[in-house]
């Protein structure tokens, strides 16, 4: 008994905290597979500097296809600046999007006026012993005239100790609703504008018309048999300078 006492004030601590557990800490999960996890996040838990960053109640559920989460996300670029050189490439590949689009849109559809949705995508197209996994987080959400995406990672290499195991794949950072500059950042494309922050154009946070919804198509891409050999050589040659041409995606010696 007297060693339950000593425990107790510890239990009420732990509760305390993940009471007061806030944005991707206090989620409650809806689907996962070895791939991708789907959770809902209520809007008074996720951490805002700017209330007005945000809408206080959203237009959900909403309905959308497969088809056109592949259009939404499908088409949409990164640039990576490091000092091996800046990398231009797509956040999904079309087959990881087809994983999760499914659970997506039913998540979208249950989705309660007060949540929002966390969707968490690790991936590897390659798939050799000497490649990496890398995952990307974003919440998404719809308002009565936009379909908006935060995304927080932007494939984020994993390390072979956390890539098999879901409580560790799935345990992400915060994702910031603030405005900061970052050298991984989301390419200005069509079909989106970026959401203004304290002045700044957020370059992680994409707003979608919902007007202009019909008008977004999936770009199929063009494959090139040197980007996969060349990004397993640069896995093997990690003192190897790398860049990427901005229209074909493939990587160059430098």
């Amino acid at each position: 008994m007297k060693f339950f006492r000593l425990l107790l004030p510890c239990f009420l601590l732990i509760g305390f905290l993940q009471s007061c557990a806030s944005g991707v800490k206090s989620r409650s999960l809806l689907f996962r597979s070895n791939e991708f996890a789907i959770y809902t996040v209520a809007r008074d838990k996720i951490n805002l500097k700017q209330e007005t960053s945000v809408a206080k109640t959203f237009a959900h559920p909403v309905e959308l296809t497969e088809d056109k989460i592949l259009d939404l996300l499908g088409n949409i670029r990164f640039r990576e600046e490091s000092s091996y050189g800046d990398v231009n490439q797509y956040i999904f590949e079309e087959k990881e999007i087809k994983e999760f689009a499914l659970d997506l849109v039913d998540g979208l559809q249950k989705l309660k006026p007060d949540q929002l949705l966390l969707v968490i995508s690790k991936y590897n197209p390659v798939k050799s012993v000497v490649s990496h996994y890398s995952r990307t987080a974003f919440y998404i959400w719809s308002t009565d005239s936009s379909i908006e995406i935060l995304f927080g990672e932007l494939q984020k290499e994993i390390s072979y100790d956390e890539q098999g195991n879901y409580f560790d794949w799935s345990n992400i950072p915060d994702i910031p609703f603030e405005h900061f500059p970052q050298s991984t950042y989301v390419l200005q494309g069509q079909g989106f504008s970026f959401k203004k922050v304290g002045g700044f154009r957020n370059r992680h946070w994409l707003v979608f018309d919902k007007t202009d919804l019909t008008k977004l198509k999936f770009e199929k891409r063009k494959k090139n048999s040197n980007e996969i050999s060349n990004s397993v050589d640069a896995d093997m040659k990690a003192d190897k300078k790398i860049s990427r041409d901005e229209e074909d995606g493939v990587l160059l010696e430098e």
